[in-house]
């Protein structure tokens, strides 16, 4: 069980930034929305780290949140690449 807390608690924290980051770089560069999205960091950690315990092993929720921190990052990247969204 504390392995599922670490897991769930440590790595739900750079999955929880790459979506924040996701929605900030999808949007056009509004500064309106950067504070309020921002915001959002903490109900989102909250729900990630949650959700990760619906798992029912500690790796298979290891590897879950390392594919969604690294496939947001990917496409941040992407979209960049292709000039959509934010700065």
């Amino acid at each position: 069980m504390i392995a599922r807390s670490f897991v769930g608690v440590l790595l739900s924290i750079p999955a929880s930034v790459i979506l924040i980051a996701l929605i900030l770089a999808a949007t056009p560069p509004l500064p309106s929305l950067r504070v309020p999205t921002l915001l959002m960091l903490i109900p989102l950690w909250v729900a990630v780290a949650t959700a990760s315990f619906l798992i029912p092993k500690a790796w298979m929720a290891a590897v879950v949140l390392l594919a969604v921190s690294l496939g947001g990052y990917g496409l941040i990247e992407l979209l960049a690449k292709l000039g959509i969204g934010g700065a």
